[in-house]
């Protein structure tokens, strides 16, 4: 036997046990996968925490690679969210004031008010008496550039400049909210450590996430979907709403006068009912009136309301980090804040110039809590969760900080449709697409065994070898299998076997001119081997563009497409050709290729 050949059977036959070796822990069940994430886990860790137990020995030989099954094959939750992109465009709106305040006191411009208008893109400007438009516009111009003066309106007897944002900046930031949502719940989502989830978007403003694997549909919600706003605002000490002394109530009359006028809906936003509350002369212009909730069976209600300066001093945005944590005292969970260095900055000039006054926290417009100022802070804050019931403050806590740690949805985000997938209809579903991919498979293997006799019987073995070869780079590349990632391998099949049948037909015209069955071999081979290329590289590109505009189920059947040619070639023109060349080598006495 030749020496060249001897090697090529050498390798062929390493590549087949490398791929039975990458396909073991899928195989062998739940139990060693566990093991094998859990070395993996400590191996990431400086000092990790000793074992109950010690692990078992095959997590140092085998390799941590398994192939995820996609939400059609396992369930799991597939929900679709939608992206509130007007309320991004009022909070960038929102956003835009302190910017305005600290170019206008820069410039020396002097204005009584500013507020965002509460149903338009829109900033409301009360100038000072003396201040014209054109300083108003300087001042616009120079800090923000994405306004257009529009109208000056009367209201309350107080003249107001009317600002509205320009359309071409509306859009950027619906996009840019859109773009954003979609990173930060990926983000979220990773850190839960849920395998291969898909996350994609839907429309312009929708985005659908599959969690294979998952059942706990609220827990799914909460971690999804809270959009984790968190601002931090001065209470308003000269409205008298101290919880201590509950003297909030003289509020409570405007309150229920706001329930009789406005609608169920209406009264619902506490947003909405602080606008009634400004609007009708129950509290002064830039006054916020938002509440502290507390959660009874699975439902928040109003507690008591704080008058805040609707003003936010700093956000989500400032912190670097969040953490866990619970007061040994009172035994409450707690949310420890970090802040980033300007957040740290400007939390210690607030401190500073309010001692003995109140700094409410803010997370999705409810009052977290209302704390007094004691000292100056500059490092960190606490937000308390609560102690309701053995898990259910811990549990929340812990929610609150990873959202927090991953970023708050830059507008909100509401869970539309949720759909909640049985593993039963994911099992059905993966035996019977294995069904019709052994189906399609088995009979496109016995046409080539009926007509290539034993040459058929070689490209039956090598086309078994490229099915084992792409379930195993599936495995390695940490690939998620899906219904239409099985379709793909029966595709892979049958391009298989279309390679062979190109490469056959050329030994045969070969034969047929005279050349002897080992020069027929060769140059069949060579001669095949550019068309066989040319059309492969046509369909992986094909998969290439699948794949990058594709979504879900598209993705899966476009990366099972792209590890099949790639096989497909290994196996049709390098593993066939190891397996002819033994045939003609064992067989030296004949003159015949079966073929």
């Amino acid at each position: 036997m030749e020496r060249g050949l001897l090697a090529r059977l050498w390798f062929v036959a390493f590549t087949v046990l490398f791929a039975c070796w990458a396909l073991l822990p899928t195989y062998l069940g739940k139990e060693v996968q566990e093991n094998l994430d859990l070395a993996a886990k400590r191996a990431k860790m400086d000092n990790p925490p000793p074992l109950e137990k010690p692990l078992p020995g095959y997590v140092d030989w085998l390799p941590n690679w398994k192939i995820n099954l996609g939400l059609d094959l396992q369930g799991g939750i597939d929900l679709t969210l939608e992206v509130g992109v007007e309320e991004g465009v009022l909070s960038s709106v929102a956003r835009d004031i302190p910017a305005f305040k600290t170019s206008a006191d820069k410039l020396g411009v002097k204005i009584n008010s500013i507020r965002r208008d509460p149903k338009q893109p829109q900033l409301r400007i009360e100038p000072a008496e003396g201040t014209t438009l054109d300083q108003i516009q300087t001042v616009e111009r120079t800090a923000l550039r994405r306004y257009t003066y529009k109208t000056t309106e009367t209201v309350a007897g107080r003249t107001e400049l009317v600002f509205e944002m320009e359309q071409a900046a509306q859009d950027e930031i619906r996009k840019r909210s859109v773009e954003q949502a979609l990173e930060t719940i990926r983000n979220r989502i990773d850190e839960t450590g849920v395998k291969e989830p898909s996350i994609t978007l839907k429309g312009t403003d929708g985005i659908d996430v599959q969690l294979p694997g998952e059942t706990n549909v609220e827990d799914a919600v909460a971690t999804v979907g809270t959009t984790a706003r968190l601002v931090f605002m001065l209470v308003d000490e000269d409205s008298k709403l101290k919880d201590s002394d509950l003297s909030f109530r003289p509020l409570m009359p405007f309150v229920e006068e706001a329930k009789a006028a406005m609608s169920p809906e209406e009264f619902k936003d506490d947003r909405a009912l602080s606008q009634w509350l400004v609007d009708n002369g129950k509290i002064p212009e830039g006054r916020l009136v938002l509440w502290h909730y507390d959660r009874k069976d699975n439902v928040d209600i109003r507690q008591y309301p704080y008058i805040l300066k609707d003003e936010e001093m700093l956000s989500g945005d400032d912190i670097n980090s969040a953490s866990t944590g619970s007061d040994s005292q009172t035994g409450q969970y707690e949310v420890h804040l970090d802040f980033k260095a300007r957040g740290s900055q400007i939390f210690g000039q607030v401190t500073g110039a309010n001692l003995q006054k109140r700094f409410a926290i803010v997370l999705d417009d409810k009052v977290r809590s209302a704390p007094v100022i004691q000292s100056q802070i500059f490092d960190n804050a606490r937000i308390t969760v609560g102690s309701d019931g053995a898990d259910g403050g811990k549990k929340e806590a812990g929610t609150l900080a990873l959202v927090l740690r991953s970023g708050a949805l830059p507008a909100p985000v509401t869970p539309g449709d949720v759909r909640l997938v049985s593993g039963s209809l994911g099992e059905q579903a993966k035996t019977e697409g294995v069904l019709a991919a052994a189906l399609g498979s088995g009979l496109v293997m016995l046409f080539a065994a009926f007509y290539y006799r034993v040459s058929g019987l070689i490209a039956d073995l090598t086309l078994m070898i490229n099915v084992l070869l792409v379930l195993a780079l599936l495995a390695i590349v940490g690939a998620t299998l899906t219904l239409p990632g099985i379709c793909g391998i029966a595709l892979t099949v049958g391009m298989a076997v279309d390679c062979n049948i190109i490469i056959f037909e050329r030994i045969r015209e070969e034969l047929r001119g005279g050349k002897s069955p080992k020069m027929a071999l060769e140059v069949g081979f060579d001669r095949a081997f550019v068309a066989v290329f040319d059309s492969y590289s046509a369909h992986f590109l094909s998969g290439v563009v699948l794949y990058s505009y594709g979504s879900g189920p598209l993705k899966g059947f476009a990366v099972t497409l792209m590890i099949g040619i790639f096989t497909t070639l290994f196996t049709g023109v390098f593993v066939s050709r190891a397996f002819m060349s033994l045939l003609i080598s064992v067989r030296r006495s004949s003159t015949a290729l079966s073929i």
